[in-house]
């Protein structure tokens, strides 16, 4: 079994985003088995302009997961900056165009399933990379150590690596928790605009941005106006939050038995160095890279870095060299 890969600092060079808006990638609805119940997903296609690999075999698939309260828009950048390979981007249930599964709790269960489903609906598996950002990457990690589905590898953007109530990171996850037992306490209308409120939206980009660019920055602040509250109901959205906050990947690191590339950010608000290095060091065959300059929006700040060290990461797996 190989050994864990040393920590690595990727290159930060390169633009990020041009000004041009990213593709939005063809839409189409997705039947999956949810627990026995059919259920429709919403998933977002970007195809790859070219028709595989220069030996001739096809360029691998990724199923990108998005982060708690995110949406398909927020992968946009990174699946247009993996031009060699064809992108399919869901709509977690209660989250942008995906409703929620009735009567399921949102837990890292339920959204574990989804991924099945999705994979099993696409035809995803032994070639195919399963990829998720924050939140996402529980998500893949909790379907990766409970399926019996193969894949080719992970690849955990910004990895939920800490107790966030704990350490140097507590303080942060307090707040947020009041925040959310507000909401919890108050009647539904109460709480949704509690939940959409403008000035949480505007506390969550000066806190969590680090780009100097202003262009990058307004894209940023752009994006969380028009699609961090685009979750459907109190219920769902609390119960994602108990699932995005109780866990980390390290939980499934013994069972992911399989090539896993983290990426790192440098600046992560939501994560340390040292619980990064935990992490790297509890998964059988992992590589982190770590990006400079930059916090948690790696998927908004630092697109292009990020698809270079994923195109670095598949390109030793072709190779056999990993």
């Amino acid at each position: 079994m190989p050994a864990a890969t040393p920590a690595a600092s990727a290159d930060d060079g390169g633009a990020s985003w041009t000004g041009a808006p990213p593709r939005t990638g063809e839409p189409a609805t997705v039947t999956v088995d949810v627990g026995g119940r059919d259920h429709p997903v919403r998933v977002w296609r970007h195809a790859a302009p070219t028709t595989g690999s220069s030996d001739g075999s096809p360029a691998r698939r990724l199923l990108l997961i998005h982060g708690f309260r995110g949406d398909h828009h927020g992968m946009a950048l990174l699946a247009d900056a993996l031009a060699d390979h064809e992108v399919l981007v869901p709509d977690l249930p209660g989250f942008g165009e995906t409703a929620p599964v009735p009567g399921r709790e949102h837990d890292l269960e339920t959204y574990a399933a989804v991924v099945e489903g999705l994979a099993a609906a696409l035809g995803l598996g032994a070639e195919d990379v399963l990829a998720g950002h924050s939140f996402g990457s529980l998500v893949v990690a909790a379907h990766a150590a409970r399926t019996r589905r193969s894949w080719a590898s992970l690849v955990l953007i910004c990895p939920i690596s800490d107790d966030i109530f704990t350490g140097s990171l507590l303080p942060g996850a307090l707040s947020v928790e009041a925040f959310y037992a507000a909401a919890r306490a108050v009647p539904e209308p109460a709480a949704l605009r509690l939940l959409r409120c403008r000035p949480v939206i505007e506390l969550t980009n000066l806190t969590m941005l680090t780009s100097r660019d202003a262009q990058i920055a307004a894209y940023v602040r752009d994006q969380h106006r028009r699609h961090f509250s685009g979750f459907s109901d109190r219920r769902t959205v609390d119960e994602a939050y108990r699932a995005s906050s109780r866990h980390t990947v390290g939980e499934f690191a013994a069972a992911l038995d399989l090539p896993v590339l983290l990426i790192g950010a440098a600046r992560d608000q939501l994560s340390t160095a040292e619980g990064r290095r935990r992490l790297r060091e509890a998964l059988p065959q992992a590589r982190l890279e770590v990006l400079r300059g930059v916090g948690h929006l790696v998927h908004y700040e630092t697109p292009a870095p990020a698809a270079r060290a994923i195109g670095r990461f598949l390109a030793d797996l072709d190779a056999g060299v990993f």
